[in-house]
């Protein structure tokens, strides 16, 4: 549909140069397996997941006006599905309790595996499960929220009531989710018998954010993408020129839930665990903070803001154990003095440059 019909909304201008120097910095970090150590592209790699973790929050909220704080849960429900493909195959290799059941499910007095985790056994079962099961559960949940026309704080009130109730449910079900301690000491990550190395995981990670930071912005400048803003602009507006908007509401929440889904899936091999403590609503507040300092409706802001605060925290982690203040007091300083976080204000400012020059 033409720009014009929709009323509101524009498309951005044309980024070639972001999108020529996010390329180059891709292309530089493909490169670091070979120049960094073990550590580093072990802390790369997460940083690298948690910004395609705040890519997918910025679509629903940089471009759709939904503050959401149950991405983590999104993330952690990933997680645990490929955690049970991971387990399950380590304990039939060293035959563990016979080879059948992972070690928590036995301390709990289990005797046999739960039917709705046996088939997670199988890769491909586990690899869709883990972009299924979140996208199954948001698209349950956005049906009833944006077909109730629920908006606003509304939302982001049930976001945190879903994430503190996940959170009991799964510290609950320790025979089931290993409790408080999650599922830990998972195998490496083997597809089809092949064992991936860390350098491996790496590059696969690098590769899904870039396919996430690719075609996130590929969406938000197409037609759909301009209608999401059109709705986050002047939703009713919207919804009298012939809009289904909750439909737009839904489709979009749950991509961004199997973005999420994906994103804990690869962070459990990547750190052989996963646990209650992702689906809790600190995990769901960081996500939103990272795209914040790097700027809604930016995509490549929260995905720099997620790696550049993740760095704080590593070296913070190592001379205080306040670290969460130094982050707290980066946010106070970005909402006080640059609400359109770090990228969307650079952004506004060569965007002034470019008009006037023109």
């Amino acid at each position: 549909m033409a720009q014009s019909t929709i009323g509101i909304a524009t498309r951005s201008r044309n980024p070639t140069k972001l999108a020529i120097i996010t390329a180059i910095s891709f292309l530089v970090m493909a490169i670091f397996p070979l120049i960094l150590g073990e550590f580093q592209i072990s802390l790369l790699s997460k940083l690298l997941l948690f910004g395609a973790l705040a890519i997918s929050l910025d679509l629903v909220w940089g471009f759709t006006g939904i503050l959401s704080f149950a991405h983590g849960v999104f993330f952690t429900l990933g997680g645990y599905a490929m955690a049970y493909y991971l387990k399950l195959n380590l304990s039939a290799e060293n035959n563990t309790y016979g080879g059948s059941l992972p070690d928590f499910m036995v301390w709990n007095g289990l005797k046999q595996l739960p039917w709705f985790i046996a088939p997670l056994k199988y890769f491909p079962i586990a690899a869709v499960a883990m972009v299924l099961v979140p996208a199954a559960f948001a698209y349950l949940i956005g049906w009833f929220i944006f077909r109730s026309k629920v908006s606003g704080v509304y939302i982001t009130i049930i976001t945190l009531a879903i994430s503190s109730a996940l959170t009991t449910f799964f510290v609950s079900q320790q025979a089931y989710t290993g409790g408080t301690n999650g599922i830990t000491d998972v195998s490496k990550l083997s597809i089809f018998g092949l064992d991936i190395p860390p350098n491996g995981l790496y590059w696969m990670i690098l590769l899904f954010t870039t396919f996430v930071l690719i075609g996130s912005w590929w969406l938000t400048q197409s037609n759909f993408g301009l209608i999401l803003r059109s709705i986050k602009e002047n939703e009713n507006r919207i919804s009298y020129l012939g809009y289904d908007v909750a439909s737009f509401k839904i489709f979009i929440w749950t991509l961004s839930a199997g973005i999420a889904g994906i994103t804990g899936g690869l962070f459990v091999p990547l750190n052989r665990f996963i646990s209650p403590v992702y689906l809790a609503v600190a995990f769901g507040t960081q996500v939103v903070i990272w795209v914040a300092i790097g700027g809604r409706g930016t995509l490549i802001g929260p995905l720099i803001a997620a790696i550049l605060l993740g760095q704080i925290q590593n070296y913070a982690e190592r001379v205080t154990q306040d670290w969460q203040l130094i982050v707290g007091i980066l946010l106070l300083i970005v909402v006080l003095f640059i609400p359109d976080g770090l990228v969307g204000s650079v952004t506004k400012l060569f965007n002034r440059k470019s008009a006037t020059n023109n």
